[in-house]
């Protein structure tokens, strides 16, 4: 499967039981800016690691890429939405946000329906 990407949001995608996928979406932490991955039926999908993070090139405050890597363990769906946000600032709306539902297995693609 094609990494999911930022240009993605909003899409649903359906699964099998230990598909692993991942999403790439670009930031740049040197402006304060992190993504925030909300809370998820994690009886559908587990993420695995910590996101990876990867600078465009070697000048100083570029952004990148930042990669989350998950992988389906049930069958069911999981809304995953993450929000662009200074983990600091509690009161302002997140900058971007990106969201996309996990279908995995039969039951997930009957609760679909």
């Amino acid at each position: 499967m094609q990494p999911i990407v930022i240009n993605d949001s909003g899409k649903t995608y359906n699964l099998s039981e230990d598909d692993p996928f991942e999403i790439i979406l670009p930031g740049n932490p040197t402006t304060g800016y992190v993504w925030e991955l909300l809370p998820y039926n994690e009886e559908v999908v587990k993420q695995m690691g910590e996101p990876a993070y990867k600078v465009n090139d070697d000048k100083i405050g570029s952004g990148g890429l930042y990669t989350y890597q998950f992988q389906t363990v049930g069958d069911g769906q999981a809304e995953l939405y993450f929000q662009y946000k200074r983990k600091w600032d509690t009161i302002s709306p997140a900058s971007k946000t990106f969201e996309v539902k996990i279908v995995c297995g039969t039951m997930g693609r009957i609760l679909e329906d």
